[in-house]
């Protein structure tokens, strides 16, 4: 689930930029901690918390890494590194408005371990 909750939040700020255009600047690099009552309610946390520091904080991220994520109490602690936003170097990409829970849905293969997250963002 840790890897499926970091990569859905790339994902997200994929939509905003090209990523490969994104640096790590370790001054940048900040914590959020995210709750919710079931999975759906923390999916939303998660990416409302990072979609609420690229708002008020104009910093891009490029990685993601989950440090704590109890899935019995539905809590998510993570990292994110990125640098600044800047018109100048990061092409614009689509807005995002607000993360919504339209469709979203979170699938776990039993026997693999997989998880599939989907997420219909506002833009």
């Amino acid at each position: 689930m840790s890897e499926a909750l970091e990569q859905v939040v790339i994902a997200m700020f994929g939509y905003m930029t090209e990523l490969d255009t994104v640096d790590i600047d370790r001054s940048r690099t900040f914590t959020i901690e995210a709750k919710g009552h079931d999975m759906h309610s923390l999916l939303f946390a998660v990416l409302d918390e990072f979609l609420f520091h690229f708002s008020t904080e104009d910093t891009i991220v490029r990685d993601v890494r989950v440090t704590d994520c109890d899935l019995h109490s539905f809590k998510v602690t993570a990292r994110g590194f990125g640098e600044r936003f800047d018109l100048a170097k990061h092409p614009q990409g689509t807005e995002i408005k607000a993360i919504t829970y339209s469709n979203m849905q979170v699938h776990t293969d039993k026997k693999t371990g997989r998880v599939d997250i989907y997420v219909i963002v506002d833009i």
